[in-house]
């Protein structure tokens, strides 16, 4: 931890946790639903604390009323919560992040606390930056939960494991571009829920005030007055964290070291990016990647090609490359996959979804061997690993069973890469529960090529005569990368 900080302690966060109870989404409805659930159970001494890259004025549970993001913030200040939220100043989401700033800052104040309060935060080293954590925090009374994962709370993000939800996503306004979502998000009760909750103090009581410039003046993203925060545990009531649970949990984070202010990390931090090259180093038998991006991160690359000798599988599903041309994307994620796939076509699969579908991959998820799961809003390019704000988990459970393959692995994780093939094939967790891991991999081929009832495509990618023509200073810009420290 201390290498990925440039040799500063990290204070006040764990370097892991035991005895914490996670629940994995494998689909983002339950998320939403539990997020909801957990806020109107709130009440006076309560608080709801909030990190996003965007958000919108959506409904969490479509198909009941009263469940708008405004809705849950209203309920919970009415009843005497403290509501806060730190959401980046994002130029292309500015008009539907304005409209729940505006709904939630006009709140009357409860009692006990300040007004509720929206802040936008643009403290970041690059033009190009962004702040991309996605984190919840909710204390009731004596307990504490706090999310971690890839979904922002915002539109097009709500949808179910099935993808068969299009026109109620049209109907309640939740649809902005896609036909359905996939992505992966977790629910922590137990000693890692303080250590999400005092990366969201880092950063809401830092010295360093965010959106002060004129240029904030100008488009709107001047912030109200807001008060430093007290310790998690400062309540009227004792927080009453349980750790009776079987998950291990290890809070990374990703702040740049190119930025001055951030007190809290000095030199940056850059703990997700060591932890995934430790953990694909760790490999036996398979890594199981599925992200937004699969773009050259030359440390990432360099690892998984020192363990695919000795590895059975590595399968990577991620979405197809729709940025514009001129970004380079296409050429990064080229510049990935190719020397894998020259070297170890048959152990490399790379899947995306069918384009029929109009589904939209924004999970940032690893599996590896059924015994390591890591997730959390880190996209796999360099801007996510060394530049922008990003928050994840890595998981290891004690709760332990025998595969197929007669091998010991960790429960949760073999169970979330069971669903997430689910997803991918459509076939039930019962098939996929008995089968063996190499079993499951050849129902995963046989499904990307199917008649269509799967959602999974082969993804071929192919060098381009154009990509000669991406200059390399196009990537600073759009995949900003730092000095390892």
């Amino acid at each position: 931890m201390r290498t990925s900080r440039d040799g500063y302690q990290r204070e006040g966060i764990h370097l892991y946790t035991k005895g914490n109870r996670v629940k994995l989404y494998v689909a983002s409805a339950p998320y939403f639903s539990d997020v909801a659930d957990d806020m109107l159970e709130v009440r006076r001494g309560d608080l709801v604390y909030l990190t996003g890259w965007g958000t919108c004025n959506v409904p969490f549970k479509p198909h009941e009323p009263g469940t708008k993001f405004s809705e849950l913030a209203e309920h919970a200040v009415k009843r005497g919560a403290d509501w806060r939220m730190l959401v980046w100043s994002n130029i292309t989401e500015r008009a539907q992040n304005h409209e729940l700033r505006d709904l939630i800052n006009a709140l009357p104040p409860p009692e006990q606390y300040g007004p509720a309060r929206f802040v936008y935060d643009d403290r970041l080293p690059h033009a190009t930056s962004s702040h991309h954590q996605k984190s919840v925090i909710v204390r009731k009374g004596r307990d504490l939960v706090a999310y971690v994962g890839g979904v922002d709370l915002t539109n097009d993000r709500w949808d179910t494991i099935e993808h068969d939800q299009a026109e109620l996503r049209e109907r309640t306004g939740i649809k902005c571009l896609w036909d359905g979502w996939l992505d992966a998000h977790a629910r922590i009760e137990g000693p890692a829920t303080k250590d999400v909750a005092q990366n969201f103090f880092d950063r809401w009581n830092s010295d360093k005030k965010p959106s002060q410039d004129l240029m904030d003046d100008l488009l709107d993203f001047e912030n109200p007055d807001f008060s430093k925060l007290p310790p998690i545990d400062e309540g009227e009531i004792p927080i009453d964290i349980p750790q009776d649970g079987t998950h291990a949990v290890q809070l990374c984070r990703t702040f740049s070291p190119d930025y001055d202010h951030y007190g809290f990390a000095p030199q940056g931090e850059q703990s997700i990016f060591h932890a995934r090259i430790k953990a694909i180093r760790n490999a036996q038998n398979y890594i199981f990647i599925q992200d937004q991006y699969f773009i050259l991160v030359p440390e990432l690359l360099d690892a998984i090609m020192e363990m695919m000798p000795s590895i059975e599988r590595f399968i990577v599903i991620v979405q197809r490359t729709v940025e514009a041309g001129y970004t380079g994307y296409a050429k990064y994620l080229y510049d990935m996959v190719a020397p894998i796939q020259k070297a170890y076509p048959d152990k490399f699969k790379l899947y995306t979804t069918k384009e029929s579908k109009q589904l939209y991959i924004h999970s940032k998820l690893v599996i590896v061997d059924d015994v390591y799961v890591s997730l959390g809003s880190a996209n796999w390019n360099r801007r996510s690993m060394t530049s922008d704000s990003e928050i994840g988990i890595n998981i290891v459970d004690t709760e332990l069973v025998q595969s197929p393959d007669n091998i010991t692995v960790n429960k949760l994780a073999r169970n979330f890469r069971i669903q997430k093939f689910m997803e991918a094939t459509k076939l039930t967790y019962d098939k996929l529960d008995a089968m063996t891991f190499l079993e499951a991999c050849d129902a995963l081929e046989a499904a990307a090529h199917d008649d269509g009832t799967s959602i999974i495509e082969p993804y071929s990618v192919e060098d381009q005569a154009h990509f000669d023509f991406v200059p390399d200073a196009l990537r600073q810009i759009v995949d900003p990368d730092v000095e390892e420290n």
